[in-house]
């Protein structure tokens, strides 16, 4: 797969995990979000009662609050936009993927910054920089400091992806943020700081290449199941 036909993935993925959830309300969900304030001053005195069946009654928290229809159209919203019915298979794609490819794609793409992905992202980018042949034996305190450096290579790779222009951090500017000479840091860190960006980039292009495959197929499922019927 090219880097344009990735770059399709990209730009589908980012429409269809877009959160578009702050568009119209409905009237329920505007009362939830927004309830109606307590008119009781008196809370020891409960004056707002409500009839149940069978002659029974029941303290409301509130007061009944007459409200008009909040819709502004002759025919209802629809239950669901062309937008997200279009981009649905995308969606759909992605949850079958394992958990720290749908935490990347989401995070990346979708800009969800729940801690459950970053931390998923961060362990799984670690797991497989393990399997890297380091040549010898690390003192504690250089992995310490690479530890920190796993984070912070997901988010490059994140910004590399959805900005072309984004500059790369410099040697200089790691070198400080580690607190080590920049000979230091290009003797012993900068290999590694690659490696870790390497690691990130691969994690990118596999789940890029089977969130693809994986629409395809559910594509294929569903026409095959219209045919049928």
């Amino acid at each position: 797969m090219n880097a344009q036909q990735l770059e399709y993935i990209r730009l589908e993925l980012t429409n269809a995990l877009h959160d578009d959830s702050g568009g119209t309300k409905g009237q329920l969900q505007a009362f939830i979000e927004h309830p109606p304030a307590d008119k009781n001053h008196y809370p020891r005195q409960r004056i707002h009662k409500v009839e149940l069946e069978g002659e029974r009654w029941a303290d409301a928290e509130n007061s009944a609050v007459y409200a008009l229809e909040t819709r502004s159209r002759r025919r209802p919203m629809p239950p669901i936009n062309d937008h997200v019915f279009s981009s649905c298979a995308w969606r759909r794609a992605v949850m079958t993927l394992g958990e720290h490819q749908i935490a990347w794609l989401r995070y990346c793409y979708g800009f969800d910054l729940q801690f459950k992905y970053q931390t998923e992202i961060c362990k799984h980018v670690w797991e497989r920089y393990q399997a890297y042949k380091v040549g010898k034996r690390l003192q504690s305190k250089i992995i310490k400091r690479l530890v920190s450096l796993v984070w912070l290579a997901v988010q490059e790779t994140a910004a590399k992806n959805k900005n072309e222009t984004y500059k790369e951090y410099a040697g200089s500017a790691l070198a400080n943020l580690m607190s080590v000479d920049r000979s230091t840091w290009s003797r012993v860190y900068a290999p590694h700081w690659a490696r870790l960006k390497e690691v990130a980039e691969k994690m990118d292009v596999e789940a890029l290449q089977l969130v693809s495959t994986r629409r395809e197929e559910i594509i294929y499922r569903l026409e095959l199941q219209n045919a049928t019927k």
